[in-house]
């Protein structure tokens, strides 16, 4: 259900390192992590989850992937359903969040979006980083790579990501994109190939590869 590639001498060293990605939509988050999975040689986890996730629940694949795209309303309403017989939404929520964890014990990967980097915040070997990137770059990735239709497409970039921070602020401390969340972040209009180098540069020198 993942892609995991051949490690090469360094990304053999990195034992059980997981870095997550949080990103701005169309600034290329996903392609980066992809591209630093390849890197390292390890598991890279994305669209996967929804799959992972199914399978632990025996929900549809349509259905998990509609619970991932509906904004809950508050941190406040997240405390609320715990206290309470949990929705179908909080069940595949929270079998998520378990796929997300075990997948973090079993070995070293590269985790994009799902608010990764708040379920793992404790994980002692890891690495969160936030990407973003200038709107217009965002929109002509949005629009060509992507292929999203587009009739206003600043307006289009802001409901994106107006969804995942409404996920995210659920069940983070701090606000989706605020640093505090992370260990760094990352203009990508210096490129794709190029942000995934300065993120292993990093992760190699925070763990003495």
């Amino acid at each position: 259900a993942s892609r995991i590639y051949n490690p090469d001498r360094e990304g053999r060293n990195m034992e059980n390192v997981i870095i997550t990605i949080a990103r701005q939509h169309g600034s290329g988050g996903r392609l980066i992590g992809e591209c630093l999975a390849k890197k390292m040689g390890i598991a890279y986890y994305d669209k996967e989850l929804i799959s992972l996730t199914a399978k632990k629940t025996g929900f549809a694949l349509d259905f998990v992937k509609e619970v991932e795209e509906k904004q809950t309303a508050s941190f406040l309403y997240s405390i609320y359903a715990a206290a309470t017989v949990p929705s179908v939404y909080e069940q595949a929520r929270n079998a998520q969040f378990a796929v997300i964890r075990e997948l973090a014990e079993q070995g070293p990967c590269v985790i994009v979006g799902r608010a990764a980097d708040c379920i793992l915040k404790n994980f002692p070997r890891s690495v969160h980083v936030f990407i973003h990137a200038p709107l217009d770059e965002r929109i002509r990735r949005a629009r060509d790579d992507y292929k999203e239709p587009m009739d206003n497409p600043e307006r289009a970039l802001q409901k994106k990501d107006k969804s995942r921070a409404a996920f995210y602020n659920t069940y983070s401390e701090y606000p989706w994109g605020d640093i505090r969340n992370y260990d760094m972040a990352l203009n990508s209009s210096i490129g794709i190939e190029k942000s995934a180098d300065i993120i292993w540069d990093y992760v190699k020198a925070k763990f003495g590869a």
